[in-house]
Order: C-alpha cells, then sequence, then structure tokens
C-alpha cells in the first residue's frame, strides 16, 4: 500500500443542535435552518483533504465528510456483509477474479452529471496510479478495470480476494469530467469536492468548519437532516463543557469522561462494541520472549479483568486472541490464561529465571525487564501499564514504559527496535490480520508455518462459512502460541440526543447511515 493513514479511532467527537451556520471567512452565523433539521459534530481531528482519493472512510470523526459526500459501488454492512450502493448489483466469475457491476441508473454527481462507469474507471485507475499520491487501499489486487457501457463496468483481479466487494467495493467515486489530466495531489477539487453521496460542499475553512447540506433529489432518497456541520474543537475539556452546558448533544467518550455528562439532561449514553482490541506485542528476538513459559508468566501475572474494570470502568471486555466478540469471525473456544500470579512465579522458577535481591529475576546475568512502547497520546493505554508495572514486579518482572510520537513509532515498530509495544488493532472491513501474523511480518518477527496454511486457507474463498472456520481455528492457534498477549476491546461510548433516532453500530464509522438520522423535535 502505497499511503495508509493511520488514525487514532478513539478521536473524540461532539455535536450540537441549534440555530447555526457557518459562513468561510468569520465563523458563527445565524442561519434559516431549524433546529430539528441541523446536526453540528464536533471534532478534535479535520481532514487534510476531502478527496476521496486520499483514503478509505474508516477513521472517525476525522472521516465523516468524505462518508456523505461521496457514494461507492457497495456498502459495508454492521453484520459484515455487503450489499449495493451506486452498484445495483454484479456478478462474480466461476473463478472469483472478475467482477462486474450494474451502476444504478438515476446516480448523479452534485452537479448534476450522471455517475457512470467511465466514473469508476477513472477513480480506480487514479488510486493505484502512484503519481496521484492516493491510496490503493482496497485495490491492491486489481489488475483491470473496464468501462463496458455507461452503466456497466468490469473489474479484473490478480489474485483471489474476499476483501474486495468490502474494501475497494467502499472507494468513493469520483467524476472523471472534472478531474481528467489534472494534478489530483493539488488540485482544488480536493478542497471543494463534487461527489454523489447524500450531502453536498457549502464550504470548506481548515481548521474552523466543513458544513454540508442534503441533496434533496439524492438517488436513494433525501437525508432527513437537511444540515450537517463539522466544527473543530480545540481540545477534550471544551468537547465536555459544551455537553454539560447543552451546547452539545452528541460525543463519543471515554470511559473516564462519562462522570463529567452523566446527569446532563436530555442526553443518553449508546454503548456498543467494536472489532478493535489490544495486546502486547513482543519482539520475539529477545531471548527471553523465545521461551513461551515466561510469555505465559507475564500474562498470567497481569490481571486484564480488573484493568478492564478500574480503567475502562466495566465498558470493555477481556480478550484471549485476535478477535472480539463484535467480529462475525469470532470464537470463545480459545486457550485462556486467568490471573494468577502464584502460577507465573512458578513458570518463571521452571524457566530459570531466579529473583535477585531487589526480588527481579535474573538468568545467566540478565535481568527480566522489558520495555513496552506506546504511542504519547494514548492516556488511557498508558493507564493499563502503570497497573500492568506494579502487577509485574511482585512475580520478579521489570516492565517499563516508553512514551514516543506517534511518527516515531512505526518506524521503530517496522524496524524491530523495541521489546514489546501496545497498540490499538483495527481489523476493519475483514478480520484477516495477515500482514501481521505471517512469516517474515515486521511486527516481532512470529513464525509458525501452521498459521500461515490458516491464513492462506482465510483468504482463498468468497465463502464466509469455510472462512470462519479457518479463522476459528487461526485463533485457537494464536492463543496456545501466545504469539501474542491479548488484553482487551475497549467499547464505543456515544452521548447522544435523548430524542435522537435511526442510529445504528456500525464496526467502521458510526456516520455510515447518518442519512438516516432523524432529531426529535
Amino acid at each position: 500500500m502505497r499511503r495508509r493513514i493511520v488514525r487514532a479511532f478513539f478521536a473524540t467527537c461532539g455535536v450540537l443542535v441549534g440555530l447555526f451556520s457557518i459562513s468561510t471567512g468569520s465563523g458563527w452565523a445565524a442561519s434559516s435552518v431549524e433546529p430539528a433539521s441541523q446536526i453540528v459534530l464536533g471534532s478534535l481531528e479535520e481532514p487534510g483533504s476531502l478527496s476521496a482519493l486520499v483514503d478509505l472512510p474508516h477513521h472517525f470523526p476525522e472521516h465523516a465528510p468524505q462518508t456523505l459526500l461521496y457514494d461507492s459501488l457497495t456498502q459495508f454492512m454492521p453484520d459484515g456483509t455487503v450489499r449495493p450502493k451506486l452498484a445495483q448489483k454484479w456478478t462474480v466469475s466461476p473463478n472469483n477474479l472478475v467482477y462486474t457491476f450494474t451502476l444504478a441508473p438515476n446516480a448523479k454527481f452534485h452537479d448534476g452529471a450522471p455517475v457512470t462507469a467511465a466514473d469508476v474507471k477513472f477513480t480506480f485507475d487514479a488510486a493505484r496510479d502512484p503519481k496521484t499520491q492516493s491510496s490503493d487501499e482496497g485495490l491492491e489486487a486489481v489488475e483491470k478495470v473496464e468501462a463496458v457501457n455507461p452503466r456497466t463496468v468490469r473489474v479484473t483481479l490478480s489474485r483471489v480476494t474476499p476483501q474486495f466487494l468490502a474494501t475497494g467495493g467502499a472507494r468513493g467515486i469520483v467524476p472523471k469530467h472534472l478531474l481528467e489530466g489534472k494534478d489530483l495531489s493539488k488540485d482544488a477539487f480536493n478542497q471543494k469536492p463534487i461527489g454523489s453521496g447524500p450531502y453536498q460542499l457549502v464550504s470548506f475553512a481548515p481548521g474552523q468548519s466543513i458544513v454540508l447540506e442534503a441533496v434533496p433529489d439524492f438517488y436513494r432518497g433525501a437525508a432527513k437532516i437537511r444540515r450537517v456541520i463539522f466544527k473543530v474543537l480545540p481540545d477534550q475539556n471544551v468537547i465536555l463543557t459544551q455537553l454539560r452546558s447543552g451546547e452539545i448533544q452528541y460525543a463519543l467518550l471515554q470511559p473516564r469522561d462519562l462522570a463529567a455528562v452523566q446527569n446532563t439532561a436530555g442526553l443518553r449514553v449508546a454503548e456498543s462494541p467494536t472489532p478493535r482490541f489490544y495486546d502486547l506485542t513482543m519482539n520475539l528476538q529477545r531471548a527471553y520472549w523465545q521461551d513461551h513459559r515466561v510469555r505465559e508468566a507475564v500474562l498470567a501475572a497481569m490481571d486484564r479483568e480488573g484493568i478492564v474494570q478500574k480503567v475502562l470502568l466495566g465498558h470493555g471486555q477481556v480478550v484471549h486472541a485476535n478477535a472480539t466478540p463484535s467480529s462475525w469471525a469470532y470464537t470463545s473456544d480459545v486457550p485462556r490464561y486467568p490471573h494468577d500470579p502464584v502460577r507465573a512465579k512458578q513458570l518463571l522458577d521452571d524457566a530459570g529465571w531466579r529473583p535477585g535481591s531487589d526480588g527481579i529475576r535474573t538468568k545467566d546475568g540478565q535481568r527480566l525487564r522489558f520495555t513496552v512502547m506506546l504511542k504519547n497520546f494514548d492516556r488511557t493505554l498508558e493507564q493499563v501499564f502503570v497497573i500492568a508495572q506494579q502487577q509485574l514486579q511482585p512475580v520478579g518482572v521489570d516492565l517499563q514504559i516508553e512514551r514516543v510520537e506517534p511518527g516515531v513509532f512505526p518506524q521503530r515498530m517496522r524496524a524491530g527496535n523495541f521489546d514489546a509495544l501496545s497498540r490499538v488493532w483495527n481489523p476493519v472491513y475483514d478480520p484477516d490480520q495477515s500482514n501481521l501474523l505471517r512469516t517474515g511480518n515486521r511486527y516481532g518477527g512470529y513464525s509458525n508455518p501452521q498459521v500461515d496454511a490458516l491464513l492462506d486457507r482465510t483468504l482463498a474463498t468468497l465463502d464466509r462459512a469455510k472462512r470462519k472456520q479457518a479463522f476459528m481455528a487461526l485463533q485457537r492457534l494464536l492463543s496456545q502460541d501466545l504469539a501474542r498477549l491479548y488484553l482487551y476491546t475497549e467499547n464505543e461510548l456515544h452521548v447522544v440526543p435523548a430524542g435522537l433516532r435511526g442510529v445504528q453500530w456500525h464496526p467502521v464509522n458510526i456516520f455510515w447511515n447518518l442519512k438516516d438520522w432523524e432529531l426529535g423535535r
């Protein structure tokens, strides 16, 4: 992949409903839009570009404007299935390499031009062209795109890939007639786009706001909320203050924020699970990690259930492998390692690690000490490892915490310059994690031919039932191996207006069906 932008999923957002709109010059101004037909999403992040070629829309709230401005061939649904969107229907060849899409006859761009197969071909070709500085995520296996006729597009893949409909199909389609022959990395379109989604752009003031208006004749039915405003907010305290004052009525919060808004009138909390999870990724080039007994001892010494209760305030769940209960590929039938400090000590004794004068174990002159690398903004994860540090010390393990800049983290990870690291893993669109687990990966050096074979099985068929069997076998093997020390999944906490209707949890982007949201009066 040429350009994948990874953002923190737990960036906080807020929404207020009111008698406001935003001008591109001075900010707020009176609006004629009725309160019940306008919603404002406040965010700590904003997109650097509004082009659908930049990335797939799976980081919210940053990608919420992209979600609303563009339509894609397919729609990834909350249950992990794929449904029609711009593509009215499609067929797949017997060898699973050729996809033929028939476009909806009445889909059009915001300037009135019809969406055609030529636009789909132009979008896919542009995303795959290194000169455009775009992301080819979801399109890596595309070999050829053909516009058969105005409503029919044929996509040929170089290999079977069960993710194509969900990921490649999720690519927002851009208009060929406005972009052909232009420098797509610099064109004004990136700030003033024309899409085919349920909302069209009114204004974009970087660092301030993005204003969208519902398309009245949208081919899949007009949005119920007429205007959507994205307001860039300076920090978390402002969001909490505006929630308490009633200015903001929607936010994605961390558990520690709930106390600040629990008694605010007119709000309710909607809690939803997520496929995201955290683990302790070990650098298996370190000799001590190569002993399964040491890995098991470290996990047994950590009270993960206690961490979920203390840090997440119960808004999460311990995970035992690389899938969460919200994933269609999840199985609970995996080996488990409960909190057991006595067993942890025995395992370390058996592995030849003896307590030193300060209680920290040593072997062959080496102390049992490792440093876990974290991104410096992830305060919740830092809390988790402060507690883990306290739990490991009594069994003779010295855990240290290193906080690094987000830009440094992936460089160190790719170079193998770490003892251990922890971060959120986010299997969006599909449970596949081959790039993390296959032999030769750059994230820790884990190697198991059986795992490689199971990964191949998950990618060799479009049959979801067969894929699930392989994924479940994979979870059991990874847990047995302790390939990673799996920690927990954190639920999403959505604070919403009490009268808001139509919101549906989604594993990729909560704004996926904002077109169908309704605000109670």
